[in-house]
Formats: C-alpha cells, structure tokens, sequence
C-alpha cells in the first residue's frame, strides 16, 4: 500500500513553542495580505499547465504545497502567541569529521517551531574558491525563519559557509529574499564563484508579477548576500525551473545561467497555441549585474513531450556547453550542444536514457491525475544529470563529462499497489476522507550511474558504468541514483551518487564515489557514512485536511559536486542529504582527493 499525504504548515506543537533567544518579528497584516494574493494568482495559473508538464516541475510544487497552507500559516502568526528562534551558529564537528565528512546545516534550530515535527534541508550544490566553500540548499526552516522573523518576502533557501576548506561550516540562515513582500525565494541554489570573496546564489525566484530565476551575490565569502535580481522573468504564464549556472574561467566577469520554460501562453512564436517547454540560457559579461535576453537552446511542443534538467558548464577557452533531457512521447534523450557566436550548433545525441524505479498514477481532486515515478521508498528521481568539462591545461584539457542514471540494466515485474489521496479541507461530515486508486501492474527499474565522455563535446564515445558492482542475474537489484560530476585541476574527474548496493531489500541509502584519470575506468569508494533509510514527509506535522510546504515524494532532484574554481589546489567537495533515526534530514559535505 502506498500512501500519499499532504501535509499542514503549522502543527499544535508550534502554537506552544517556547525555544531559543531570538524574538518574534510578527507579521504585518498588509504583508500576510501580499503573500497569499501572490500565491494563489500563482496557484490558479499553475493548475492551467498539462498534467505531463506539472509533473516534471520541481520546486514550484512547493509553492501550490505553500498556497494551500498559507491561512493557516496566517493563523498562527495572528494567535498572539510569541515564537522564539536559535541563533544559527557553528555547527558542531562531530565523529565522522576525521574521515572528510563533517556537518553543514545547524540541526539544533530544526525543531524551534515544533515538537512534534521538524523541517528538512535537502538538494544541495557547493561552490569553493581557495579555502572558503559556500553550500546551498534547501531549506524549510528557513520559510518560517523567514515569515516570523523577516520583514520583507519568504524564503525556502538555506547557506553555510567554511573558510577552512571544508573543515567547519557555520550555517547563515535563511537566504535574503527582498523586502518587498512578494518576493519569494524557491531554492534549486546554484552556487558559483570567482575568487574567495566573490560567491552567486542562483535559485528559483517569484514575484508579484513574475517567475523568475534569482542571482544574489556576496562580497564577503558568503556570509552576506545582496537582495535577489531577476536574471530573466516572464509573466505567470510561464514557469521557470531547474536552473544551472557557471563562470567563464576565461572571463570571471561571464556567467551562463540555463534553465526550462514551462510555457502556457500559447503565444510563443515556435509553437504558436500549443504548449511549449524550452531550454533557455541568458548571459551577464558584467559580473551579473545585467544579464541578455534569453536564447532558445532546445524547444518541444505539445503536452506529451518536454524538455528539462539543463547543466551548463564552460571549457579552459571560454566555450560553454549545455546539457538537458528531452522527453519523447516513448523516449527519453540526454543532448548536449555547444554556443557558437551566442547561438546553439546543433543539438549531439548523447545516448537514450531508462528512467529508474515505478511509475505511480497519482489522483491529485485539484489537479487531476498526474503520472509520478518514484525510486524504491516513495521519492522522486528525474533529474539525474551533471556536466563538467576538464579545465586542467593537461593532455585531457578540454574533455566533456556527461553522467546521468539509466535504468536499462535490470527490470522486474512489480504488482499493482494502492495510491491513497487525502484530499483538502472542509469536507463537512467525513472524518477520514481518501479516495483509493488502484495502481495498474508494471515493472520496477533498477537505476546504475552512466558516463560518457568527449574530447570535443561534439563526438561521444560509448556510455560506460561508473558503479563497480553489477545488477543480480536473479531476484531484485539495487538504486544508484543522482551522480554529481567535477573535474579537478589534476585532470581527475570524479563522481559521487547514492547507492543501495549494500542492501539485499534495495531500500537503504549510502554514498558512494568513484575517480578516474581518463574516463574509462572508474575507482569506487564508498564514503563513511552509515546507511540511512529515505525519511521524508516529515515537514511541519501530518495533516489529512490541510497542505504542506513540501511535496511528500520530494528528497531533492540533485547534489553538486565541486572543486577549487581558481585551479589553485587539487581535490574535491561535495555536500548531501543524510538522515538517521531520531533526527530530520540534514546536510553533509564530504571532501577527498
């Protein structure tokens, strides 16, 4: 039986919190007022897009999660009752820190709000220049943090900084959404910098009048961030998603920021009145102070085909490549392309990819029936693609990593299961109101990491497995899911993903790594830390009647791996979700050479 929940912002716990130092800033009227007229303008044009299309969205969900919560999130900033908040601080080194992991997030500020529930950081990406590192992510404590004690919009993105290479991190906080009310910060972060001072948070970003992808900058190593700019937007007929951003190490000044258009205005001039997704990609060559109209990488029309999870990244000689899925009506490609003049050449097939896990028909009373496909434990895998290009000056300079994880190895029958909706509020009389919706048999595929590699990015040898154990001939297999990618100043290119190898029941997760020379064979190690069972749904308390900030098949889509951007030093560091019983799901960075 599989369950499907949605959640409520505000538990009972929360109306008696009395933790931490910090006073309540409560909200005023006029800004309770703005929020939620923003939400739901953005609620009634998100329902208009295709089933297809909302399914392969991502961090919007969480507003439409947000929108059906909001009053009573409302409700207890008006409750008159005063809300305290943990300064956020260093974060403790704790046992794991002498084999390279140590802590990201503060989890000491997790259960401020409640004790009954806490919140989740989750889909991470780093950026490191020299010694300092900046970690984004995720985060939704900082969505209260935000509402109780800000004074200007929300925001679900969190930061931590290190100045030690990685060795400590002190968790700032929410991210700085504005001080206009409207503003909504969204998380996807995107981290990039150019020298140990400079850092830019690219995340998602909405405004009264807009969806946009947001760019703050700090001057100070991360510890501070600039108010968000809106590096494109467009009206509420179009989301803009999953974005990706970069430096030209040539010119620290360029920065590349890709992203999908969900577009349902049925005005666009290459699909006409159909609706569109595009892979898009603006340009600053001023620091990301004014960034150029955007330009169409890839475009698909119709509700049965898409086009989503760009990467961008740049080569030793200023050359950017881009990185995306298109999805086909029966197949799903993984392309990239390059800019010439500022245009795309075009589009090289890199190989096919075979999505992992089960696909679950999913019957949403607002939002019809949408199609979601989950991995073993009820979360979502759809974006599992990273690009890094080799900027080393060595004999393999200018070599194109692609990694994704494809599913084609092993497949088995899998029955039908059961999907329970616990539909909204105020159904008068019913007490447990559900309606169950029987799953049709199919398979269950088992997802291994896949790499190709290219010595021009227009020519692609053959996708080979990076994850050393193979498929089980007999009986079920095992997860490897997420690969992150980077290439360091040596010419080593590395990747690290999750895995359930070590697991007969394919249910708990680890972390596992691999580092190549050359791209053919690839050196697995599994990092030290112990397996963790994939906790979710946990945000904000369970609620049968209300909504949730969160989707509950949600653990993040992506966590970026890293080096040192300057060339400077050689190794790696990646941070990732990592959970255990008694705790909410946090944040870990992992560093090697």
């Amino acid at each position: 039986m599989r369950a499907r929940f949605l959640w409520l912002m505000v538990v009972v716990g929360l109306l008696g919190a009395t933790l931490g130092a910090t006073a309540q800033n409560t909200p005023n009227q006029d800004r309770i007022n703005a929020m939620k007229a923003n939400l739901n303008q953005f609620k009634n044009n998100f329902i208009k897009l295709p089933s297809n299309h909302r399914a392969l969205l991502d961090g919007w969900t969480r507003t439409i999660q947000l929108a059906g919560a909001f009053d009573k999130l409302a409700a207890a900033a008006a409750s008159g009752k005063t809300f305290t908040r943990k300064q956020f601080s260093d974060v403790m080194a704790d046992a794991q820190k002498s084999a390279g992991i140590v802590g990201v997030n503060d989890p000491s500020t997790d259960l401020d709000f409640s004790s009954y529930d806490g919140v989740t950081q989750s889909e991470t990406h780093t950026a490191m220049c020299g010694n300092q590192v900046v970690v984004g992510f995720n985060d939704s404590g900082s969505l209260l943090q935000s509402f109780f004690f800000g004074t200007g919009g929300l925001s679900f993105s969190g930061a931590a900084v290190s100045s030690d290479r990685g060795k400590t991190f002190h968790d700032i906080g929410a991210m700085n959404p504005g001080p206009d009310f409207n503003n909504l910060v969204q998380g996807d972060p995107i981290l990039t910098c150019t020298d140990s001072g400079h850092f830019f948070y690219t995340q998602l970003f909405e405004t009264q009048t807009a969806t946009a992808i947001g760019i703050s900058n700090s001057s100070d190593g991360g510890n501070t961030w600039s108010d968000p700019l809106a590096a494109v937007s467009k009206d509420f007929s179009h989301f803009l998603d999953k974005p990706w951003s970069t430096i030209d190490p040539s010119n620290p000044q360029r920065i590349y920021i890709s992203y999908t258009d969900f577009d349902g205005s049925g005005t666009s001039a290459g699909c006409g009145a159909q609706t569109r997704t595009a892979i898009e990609l603006v340009t600053s060559n001023d620091g990301g102070a004014h960034f150029t109209s955007p330009v169409i990488i890839d475009e698909q029309c119709g509700d049965n085909v898409a086009v989503q999870t760009s990467h961008v990244a740049v080569n030793s000689h200023g050359v950017a490549f881009i990185a995306w899925q298109r999805f086909n009506p029966t197949t799903t490609d993984v392309r990239i392309t390059h800019l010439v003049n500022g245009l795309p050449a075009p589009s090289v097939l890199i190989d096919q990819k075979v999505f992992g896990g089960d696909a679950f028909l999913v019957d949403n009373l607002e939002l019809g029936i949408e199609v979601e496909s989950d991995l073993e434990g009820q979360f979502r895998n759809l974006s599992g693609l990273d690009l890094a290009i080799d900027r080393s000056g060595g004999p393999n300079d200018g070599t194109v990593y692609v990694t994704w994880d494809d599913a084609r190895n092993k497949s088995v029958p899998d029955l039908a299961g059961f999907s329970i909706d616990f539909f909204g509020p105020n159904q008068p009389g019913v007490a447990l109101p559900f309606t169950p919706l029987i799953l049709t048999a199919g398979n269950y595929a088992y997802t291994d990491v896949l790499v190709s590699r290219s010595n021009d990015g227009i020519h692609f040898g053959p996708s080979i497995q990076v994850n050393s154990d193979k498929q089980p001939k007999v009986g079920g297999g095992h997860d490897h899911f997420q690969p992150a990618l980077a290439v360091d100043s040596t010419g080593t290119a590395a990747i690290c993903w999750y895995d359930r190898r070590n697991d007969p029941k394919n249910f708990n997760i680890e972390r596992f790594c691999a580092e190549s020379k050359n791209g053919n064979g690839w050196n697995n190690f599994r990092v030290p830390i112990s397996p963790f069972a994939p906790i979710h749904r946990l945000d904000f308390g369970l609620d049968i009647f209300g909504g949730g900030a969160v989707n509950p098949a949600y653990m993040g889509d992506y966590d970026g791996l890293t080096t040192d951007f300057s060339g400077k030093t050689r190794g790696f560091i990646g941070a990732f979700q990592w959970m255990s019983s008694g705790m909410n799901p946090d944040v870990k960075a992992f560093s090697f050479q």
